[in-house]
């Protein structure tokens, strides 16, 4: 009987998945744990341009008229006249919830039609979109959404039929309908604040415009109204909350917002510039810009063809926010001291608004950045907007007491400049004293207070060590070349000392005459030893020495003495095991390095190591 019983699930799911004829190589498929998916990935499309086909020929002829593969983002086609047809088959596998909710995350779609193709060759059909009336929609909820029961091992076929006179986005989720509930519940609460932030500025600004009768303060609630009704149309919020029952105007909504919120940013932006005394040429400008939107605003509510209007309306924002970031940059170019603010405060809203503009016509990807980037960058943005104002304000009824400050500030910023000169120079002398004069490593000065802090701090922490470095038959390369020759050997072997040695805790130091050492904190025998014999094989190989046109040879002895943490060392004790060490390389035959025996400083032991 459980044999019987698989190979029946089995031909449920085979007839499930070929019910309709259509390939599909990318399927949907629902899990146990599957809650939140993502299906705008899974989706093929069709661009119906005449709009003449129904769901029975698109079924039929879907295989030959599809895309090909899937795309990398969610589809984004931008402003069209045509049709649009996705398709993507439901899987589900294992889940046992047969509740779901597709949600398309751009409420401002016309019509937006989902047909269900079951594997007994049943079609439903589900519609919504800011062009049909909310109650219509299965949720009360801001985004288009439709229902959808799959049992465990079913499968369905969904197409989207898509028309719209804006935008064709098809960012779209499928949900487990608990999880869209929860997540519902957090959208409307994070929506609440930014609102009920917007609300409040406006009512706070107004307040303030009210008692001092700055126009300032009236422009800027009146960008404030306008843009935050945008964007509560723009989520869908608008259509579910305040006209539900009106399509028609919501349809037309954004136009007309999008036309009434410029027409206040710019009026907004000529009076905080003060742009006739800034900039009067450019404030000419502006007003043949506010005048245009006020009859793009009245085209928004009385053309027949939307589709044209929104369009216009979208490129007019595009260049209008252009013409602010123009007038903002000459103005702070003038010194206009408000116009530091206005800029700092409008630079994230407008980066928002070019973003929208260009997602909606398609030259950047739909996604959560470019969809929310207005609204993430504008909750910043009206507060510092309304502190600018307030700074403004400030600063015309404080003229005088400021001026007395900034001769202050200069005379602070003088003595600051004449300080920090100072120190500047302080830090010169300091490093001058700890600095090799001819290898440009740290002195035998600066070696001996180092070594003394690391002996210290080895008593009560971890390990350390010292490599003391000697160049073979220096004495003779001195009398052959010259001391002049002698000099620039060491120079070349400080700076390859300085490439080999790179952590920022070791000292590297010049020792005397030919000799340098090497401090290493938090050090063990194996470390020391380790960069021993990468500091003797990188001076044989690489250093290459040449003088007067001729290669000279140049090789190093290294002895090395090491200290164990928590051990009671004097500074002369490890110089001394060190140095004996060196002095073993050297009777060993030079240009090889020597270890001392690990914790035994005073009896002279060592491991000599052979090249």
């Amino acid at each position: 009987m459980i044999h019987i019983a698989l190979l029946v699930l089995l031909a449920l799911c085979s007839a499930g998945a070929s019910a309709t004829g259509i390939p599909d190589s990318f399927p949907v498929v629902l899990i146990e744990d599957s809650g939140r998916l993502d299906i705008s990935r899974h989706l093929t499309y069709y661009e119906d341009s005449s709009s003449s086909l129904n769901i029975s020929q698109i079924v039929q002829r879907w295989p030959q008229i599809a895309s090909d593969g899937i795309p990398e983002e969610a589809y984004n086609f931008g402003f069209t006249d045509s049709t649009f047809w996705f398709h993507t088959r439901v899987v589900n596998n294992s889940s046992p919830n047969d509740r779901w909710v597709i949600e398309g995350l751009y409420p401002i779609i016309d019509e937006m039609e989902v047909f269900f193709v079951r594997a007994d060759g049943s079609i439903g059909r589900q519609i919504a979109g800011d062009a049909i009336p909310f109650r219509q929609r299965p949720k009360d909820h801001h985004n288009i959404n439709f229902l959808l029961k799959l049992p465990t091992g079913q499968s369905v076929d969904l197409f989207f039929r898509v028309r719209t006179s804006g935008a064709v986005q098809m960012r779209t989720l499928l949900w487990h309908s608990d999880d869209f509930s929860s997540a519902d519940h957090q959208e409307r609460f994070l929506l609440g604040l930014y609102y009920g932030l917007l609300v409040c500025m406006a009512i706070f600004n107004f307040l303030i415009f009210v008692s001092f009768r700055d126009t300032n303060y009236l422009w800027y609630v009146s960008y404030i109204l306008s843009y935050g009704l945008l964007q509560f149309t723009l989520n869908g919020l608008a259509f579910e909350h305040l006209w539900p029952e009106l399509p028609w105007w919501n349809n037309r909504a954004v136009a007309f917002l999008i036309a009434a919120g410029m027409f206040c940013v710019l009026g907004f932006s000529r009076s905080f510039l003060a742009l006739k005394d800034n900039a009067p040429r450019l404030e000419k400008v502006f007003l043949s810009l506010m005048a245009s939107f006020v009859i793009a605003g009245a085209a928004a509510l009385f053309w027949p063809a939307y589709g044209p209007v929104i369009r216009v309306n979208t490129f007019m924002a595009a260049v209008s926010v252009g013409f602010v970031i123009l007038a903002g940059g000459i103005c702070l170019y003038r010194r206009f001291r408000p116009a530091r603010y206005f800029m700092v405060a409008w630079t994230a809203l407008l980066s928002g608004m070019l973003l929208y503009t260009l997602k909606t016509f398609a030259i950047v990807p739909a996604n959560f950045v470019t969809e929310f980037g207005i609204q993430i960058g504008s909750a910043f943005e009206v507060i510092l907007l309304s502190i600018a104002l307030a700074d403004r304000l400030r600063h015309m009824s404080l003229k005088n007491q400021q001026i007395q400050q900034e001769m202050n500030e200069k005379l602070e910023s003088r003595v600051a400049a004449r300080t920090s000169e100072l120190e500047a120079v302080n830090r010169q002398l300091e490093a001058l004293s700890s600095t090799d004069g001819l290898t440009g490593v740290f002195n035998r000065r600066y070696f001996d207070a180092r070594l003394a802090e690391e002996a210290a701090r080895c008593r009560r922490q971890g390990p350390m060590a010292l490599i003391m470095i000697d160049v073979d038959h220096f004495k003779s390369f001195n009398d052959n070349l010259g001391p002049q020759a002698g000099d620039a050997c060491l120079q070349r072997l400080a700076d390859t000392l300085a490439v080999v040695v790179r952590r920022e805790t070791d000292i590297v130091a010049r020792y005397g005459g030919e000799e340098f050492a090497i401090i290493l904190p938090y050090t063990d025998a194996i470390g020391a030893r380790t960069l021993a014999e990468k500091v003797r094989a990188t001076v044989e190989r690489d250093l290459r020495f040449e003088w007067e046109g001729q290669p000279v040879p140049v090789t190093v002895s290294l002895g090395v003495a090491t200290a164990p943490g928590g051990a009671s060392v004097e500074p002369c004790e490890l110089i001394s095991a060190a140095d004996g060490a060196l002095y073993a390389s050297k009777q060993a035959g030079r240009n090889r390095v020597t270890v001392h025996a690990p914790g035994n400083l005073h009896s002279g032991t060592c491991e000599p190591v052979m090249p």
